[in-house]
Order: structure tokens, then sequence, then C-alpha cells
């Protein structure tokens, strides 16, 4: 059985690793309420970073529904990533999306 925990291991932890991100970024992915920014890492997993700025969703119920939905969404598809360092930037007004919406969303930009 596979393992679809979301441990340590599987997120970026500080700030030079968000910083590695965006400065060597390699792909972007996108939808008018998401980004994806992508580069390579040395691991032969994929790590996981999310932003949601306040500016851009101003509720915090908002802001950590959108976070669990999305670390959701990266944990039953990690096992078809490969080692890549991933950065979710949340845009404008995906706060107003359905859960569904944003699971749909998530699931064709993995």
């Amino acid at each position: 059985m596979s393992d679809f925990s979301f441990g340590k291991h599987l997120r970026l932890l500080n700030a030079n690793q968000y910083k590695s991100v965006f400065d060597d970024v390699s792909w972007k992915v996108s939808t008018k309420e998401i980004l994806l920014l992508c580069r390579p890492n040395q691991l032969n997993h994929p790590r996981l970073g999310i932003i949601v700025a306040k500016k851009h969703v101003r509720f915090a119920v908002q802001r950590n529904r959108l976070k669990r939905l999305i670390r959701e969404s990266y944990r039953l598809n990690q096992h078809e990533l490969p080692g890549v360092d991933i950065i979710v930037l949340i845009r404008k007004d995906a706060g107003l999306l359905p859960n569904k919406d944003v699971l749909n969303q998530m699931t064709g930009l993995w």
C-alpha cells in the first residue's frame, strides 16, 4: 500500500527553499486563480510550498480552506509527480471558488 502522508520531508520549510524556487523557475503552470512554480530538486520526491496572500484572499477561513484543499490534492497526487519543488500561489478571488472547483483545478495542474 502506498504512503499518502504529508510529512515534513514533503514540504518546503524555510525561506531559502522558497527562494531557490523563485530564483530558478523551470516551469509555470496556471489557471486564472492558481499559479504553480516548479523547479527540479535533487531528491526523488516532490516538495510543496503554499502561498496564500491576505491581499488576495481576505478572510483567514478562506485562506485556510484553500490551503487544506491544496494539501489534500497534493497528498493524493504526490506519487505521480517527479522530484520537483513546487510553490502554489493563490491569485485574487480564489477564495470565492467552491471546493469542487479548487480540487478540479489542482488535479488538472498536477
